[in-house]
């Protein structure tokens, strides 16, 4: 059958690519982020939990034989007609897989375009790293020289705003360490921000900024800062144009927990654009400000965490996971 079970609509080459589970059950892709939502992976039909670690459908292998039946419908169709609205404006993502690959192996990259106000230009890389899809914070002005470009707003649809997961790399001392994922829990205005800070779609990013500060070390709560777009001091990080708080988002605090942009008489006096990870389980304690939880890259953050001065660490890159 060429449709997903799940959702009952036909797999494609953009958001509902067919991927397999451990059981061996076919999900399409836009239905495994609303399932991963909910963590553990299992499957909907036997319920059985899927082996091995996913961070996101992408992770999942292919259904190589729909792949190939999709290939040829579309091509037996294309001989028939060319009038198909949904075909021609859909992304097709294992092109799109290809074309990333292609410019990686002729020592190229892979950029986006985004038309400015005022006509200025701002680009954004396109990567593939772990057969994951990255589109890395824009940037003012024109791509360097590479073999293509796409729209920005084309290569974001690729998200899917209900499961969003948004990455930094970490680098000190002049190396990359590692990268840290961010699965996000809402969509409040502190959660929003923060997104807009990773994606740099609203102007500043959280690209070169400096881990702050460690609060309650080696205490239950312990809990790393950062995020200072302004001064990278602790002292800036006013809250982007159009942002607020939102409503609470009271969760337990555990390890990974990411929280930021407090409430009023909450205790903390940390600049809007600041967020705070736990490094400590803190049991008995809520959390009212969660906006996201780490889901990869952990390790990272906690070695931040032992380093003799924290200030050296700072996010050297950062982005979007595209899910598909």
């Amino acid at each position: 059958m060429m449709e997903c079970h799940v959702c009952l609509e036909n797999y494609n080459e953009g958001k509902r690519l067919p991927r397999t589970l451990y059981c061996g059950h076919t999900i399409c892709t836009q239905c495994l982020n609303q399932i991963m939502k909910r963590r553990p992976l299992r499957c909907p039909y036997c319920r059985t939990y899927h082996r091995g670690s996913v961070l996101c459908p992408a992770d999942l292998p292919l259904h190589e034989e729909l792949i190939a039946k999709m290939a040829e419908e579309k091509e037996s169709h294309e001989q028939c007609s060319t009038d198909d609205p949904l075909e021609t404006n859909q992304l097709n993502v294992l092109k799109l897989r290809e074309d990333v690959k292609k410019a990686s192996t002729d020592g190229h990259s892979l950029w986006t375009l985004l038309p400015a106000q005022g006509g200025q230009t701002r680009h954004s890389r396109v990567s593939l790293f772990s057969n994951r899809l990255h589109l890395h914070a824009l940037q003012d002005g024109e791509p360097p020289s590479g073999p293509q470009t796409f729209p920005y707003n084309e290569i974001q649809d690729l998200q899917d705003e209900d499961f969003c997961i948004v990455f930094f790399d970490v680098s000190w001392r002049g190396n990359y360490q590692g990268r840290v994922y961010i699965v996000l829990l809402d969509h409040e205005g502190r959660t929003r921000q923060f997104k807009a800070l990773c994606t740099g779609q609203l102007g500043p990013s959280y690209v070169g900024t400096r881990f702050l500060e460690v609060a309650r070390k080696n205490e239950l709560g312990e809990q790393i800062w950062g995020g200072d777009y302004e001064r990278n001091d602790g002292t800036g990080g006013a809250a982007l144009p159009g942002m607020d708080r939102g409503r609470k988002n009271k969760q337990d605090v555990v390890a990974g927990l990411v929280a930021g942009f407090y409430f009023t008489g909450y205790g903390q006096d940390h600049c809007p654009s600041q967020f705070g990870i736990y490094t400590r389980d803190w049991p008995g304690y809520i959390e009212m400000s969660s906006l996201g939880t780490v889901i990869g890259g952990m390790d990272v953050i906690n070695t931040v965490v032992r380093l003799d001065n924290i200030q050296e660490a700072f996010i050297s890159d950062c982005g979007l996971l595209l899910c598909h």
